[in-house]
């Protein structure tokens, strides 16, 4: 055991920073997201259906505001960190940007909080914390993305965890012990988070002492500004349902869809997890040619990700009992749609990031913005005419119509570019996107027939047991690097 220890701590010390970087945010990712999913049983149980669907509502709009009011200028740093040389002056400059814009729009949210009220569905006091809370989230996404650039891994976890942490622990003990609504829960969250960020703007501006420079502004303002289409465009498609839902039929509807979408999207664990180091592994093996075995690797993380799926929607009605409790159950009839989205938001990024490589922009964000439209107005229709759960049924066919149009653009980049050769396997993704769909629809005939649904889940383990080694033989191919 000693000797097995020692040679994983030489193999750990010996890892490029990269890989070793990505490794602890991997654990931080996890540890985040586990943090939230482990309370949200304590919040569904303690808030009603009504005030947690008022939370859903307001994290919705906290989605959108955040892309209109700070034009998510962060993402230009990496751009701008390889046309200056002084990164503490582009990190505060940035910063200084970010705290200007959503400083003014903190106030405007303030003084109207009571008009904003009644146009957004939600409280003014969470109308309030809606827009404080950008003037402090925009510094921790600056400052995150300038460790990650620099490898420098400890700082970003210790911060990520501990405020973290303390968000989630402050919020349960308020809820329980002050009050039991949205608005305490979403008041302690912006407490938490204005220490932290009042903390990193001390930090950032005492290291550069810059605020404001022309060229930096106006390159972020240029840079992120016209690729907003794009991101509003996977808001709607992620979020706008539970919006629309508050609209048309109520908080308490949105409570029971959130619950649906919290459980179809705990695979988000472990895809995150595997595009943190398969999304540089697929612009690698673009670039060296090598595409048989990228397309032996995708259809791996594909296989790999529908099992999981899979797993997911049989254990759909066990996952809502401890996440939601009973009041909650009929949410399980919308997972299985909400999980089959899932897989295909997943596959149309394999396309869309040959696009993204070879820079075809244009195809990238009109899909995105026909796709977003499409939902919108599904969405109003079938949600008026069936309630709250046509909204998981819109999105898996609005996300399988974006699969496929973005399969149509990178059949041309491959005619255009690559003379008609092929990145992927298509009939095998094909394949697996047609079995995934066909065990949803078994799995759906099957959730309410409790006897014929555990020997199902029994033959399941029989075969897992006896296969365990081919299984663990994917994993570690699917994480491998070659």
């Amino acid at each position: 055991m000693g000797k097995k220890l020692a040679a994983f701590k030489t193999k750990y010390q010996n890892m490029p920073a990269p890989v070793r970087a990505a490794l602890w945010f991997t654990i931080c990712s996890f540890l985040q997201r586990g943090i939230t999913m482990i309370t949200t049983p304590f919040f569904t149980r303690l808030l009603s259906t009504e005030e947690y669907g008022l939370y859903s509502t307001y994290l919705s709009w906290e989605s959108v505001f955040v892309l209109l009011i700070t034009f998510s200028l962060y993402k230009a740093m990496m751009n701008l960190y390889v046309k200056y040389e002084d990164h503490d002056r582009v990190l505060s400059a940035i910063c200084g940007l970010e705290l200007l814009i959503s400083g003014v729009w903190a106030v405007i949210g303030c003084i109207f909080c009571q008009p904003l009220s009644q146009l957004l569905k939600i409280s003014p006091t969470l109308v309030c914390c809606l827009f404080l809370s950008f003037v402090f989230s925009s510094v921790l996404q600056c400052w995150s993305l300038d460790k990650r650039y620099a490898y420098d891994y400890k700082k970003i976890i210790l911060v990520t965890l501990v405020s973290t942490i303390a968000s989630t622990l402050i919020s349960v003990l308020a809820v329980c012990f002050i009050s039991p609504t949205a608005d305490m829960r979403a008041s302690t969250v912006v407490c938490v988070s204005a220490v932290v960020g009042i903390v990193l703007y001390v930090a950032v501006f005492r290291r550069s002492r810059v605020f404001f420079d022309k060229k930096i502004w106006l390159f972020a303002l240029g840079f992120c500004i016209p690729l907003l289409p794009h991101y509003l465009s996977e808001f709607v498609l992620q979020s706008s349902d539970k919006i629309m839902i508050n609209y048309l039929c109520g908080s308490s509807d949105v409570a029971i869809y959130s619950i649906a979408y919290a459980a179809g999207s705990l695979i988000n664990l472990i895809t995150n997890a595997i595009n943190s180091s398969f999304a540089p592994y697929q612009y690698q093996k673009i670039s060296s040619k090598a595409y048989r075995l990228l397309a032996k690797r995708a259809n791996q993380v594909l296989l790999f990700v529908a099992v999981m799926l899979a797993v997911i929607m049989l254990f759909s009605r066990e996952i809502v009992l401890i996440f939601g409790g009973t009041k909650y159950l009929e949410s399980v009839e919308v997972i299985i749609p909400i999980c089959i989205g899932v897989f295909f938001n997943y596959t149309f990024q394999l396309f869309a990031r040959v696009q993204e490589y070879y820079e075809r922009k244009l195809t990238v964000v009109i899909p995105s913005i026909l796709c977003a439209v499409l939902n919108l107005i599904l969405n109003y229709i079938f949600i008026r005419l069936y309630g709250y759960q046509a909204a998981a049924y819109t999105t898996f066919f609005c996300y399988a119509l974006f699969c496929l149009v973005h399969y149509i653009f990178y059949r041309k980049v491959c005619r255009e570019i690559l003379d008609g050769e092929q990145l992927y396997d298509v009939k095998g993704i094909l394949l697996i996107s047609v079995g995934v769909t066909a065990v949803g629809a078994v799995i759906m005939f099957i959730n309410n027939i409790l006897w014929l649904k555990y020997s199902v889940i029994a033959i399941a383990v029989i075969v897992a047991v006896i296969l365990h080694k081919k299984v663990i033989s994917l994993v570690k191919n699917i994480l491998s690097k070659e």
